[in-house]
């Protein structure tokens, strides 16, 4: 989302098995950064961490091997073990002015777990190398509280709220075996 003006980057790579052209067993493996201001709160925060997901793909077209592509479903299991860093300006209590309290938070750590449901297309765009991309609905499953807050940002599932959606744009290679 970084190339469209989002706060987010995200890079994966994924290996997949093919069975008999119908079910593709996948395992991702990713890295997620952020590191953003609110500008109307001036809230910063800022983490990056691998992330891990395991989970299946179901070809729709088994059945037309003579196709140059796959319409697919699927489903994900994902996690994530990470720190984050967290400040805003001091508060104030609003009656008095004082005392002040600051909020910054450095190396808090928090795991999370989701799962996705996916739908996609791959198409073979020339000899081994195929492009494609992928709707994702991720329903966050897990994640451990901390004393103080909440991560903004999960890396692997996005921003921190109970279910998200997702895309992914993939350029892919065939092994040729």
């Amino acid at each position: 989302s970084k190339i469209f003006g989002g706060d987010i980057t995200s890079t994966e790579i994924s290996v997949e098995v093919n069975l008999k052209n119908r079910y593709v067993p996948v395992a991702e493996i990713g890295y997620g950064t952020t590191d953003t201001t609110d500008d109307g709160t001036n809230i910063h925060y800022k983490a990056s961490a691998p992330y891990f997901r395991i989970g299946m793909n179901y070809n729709f077209f088994f059945k037309k091997p003579y196709l140059p592509g796959f319409l697919y479903g699927g489903i994900r299991y994902g996690f994530t073990s990470f720190s984050y860093d967290v400040d805003a300006p001091t508060m104030k209590d609003p009656t008095w002015g004082f005392p002040e309290i600051p909020f910054s938070y450095e190396g808090v750590k928090t795991t999370a777990t989701w799962a996705e449901l996916l739908a996609g297309i791959k198409v073979n765009v020339y000899k081994n190398f195929y492009m494609g991309w992928s709707l994702r609905y991720r329903i966050r499953m897990n994640m451990k509280k901390t004393e103080h807050t909440e991560p903004w940002y999960i890396p692997g599932f996005g921003k921190n709220n109970s279910t998200n959606l997702g895309v992914t744009y993939s350029l892919i290679y065939k092994l040729p075996f």
